[in-house]
């Protein structure tokens, strides 16, 4: 069995792109996956996309490569909450 992994991402308005803003393996990703339950942040699994934002550090901007998938993440979330804005 794969080892998991979780991202954390923010993005705001004029930011260059998303950044992450926190990243982990195993036990760590675990505790990212509950912080954000109980923080009704949404929760995406994409395996493929955690395992490559999984190696960049926190505070680092996406590579632009991961734009789009994260750009229909987002998309996702806008339309799974009906809001205006992504919070």
């Amino acid at each position: 069995m794969k080892e998991l992994k979780a991202a954390a991402l923010k993005y705001e308005m004029g930011d260059y792109s998303p950044k992450v803003l926190a990243r982990g393996t195993g036990i760590s990703a675990e505790i990212l996956k509950r912080i954000a339950g109980t923080n009704d942040i949404p929760i995406v699994e994409s395996p493929i996309l955690a395992d490559s934002l999984s190696r960049l550090n926190p505070f680092d901007y996406v590579p632009e490569k991961y734009w789009i998938a994260i750009a229909e993440i987002l998309k996702f979330v806008y339309e799974t909450r009906g809001n205006d804005e992504l919070h």
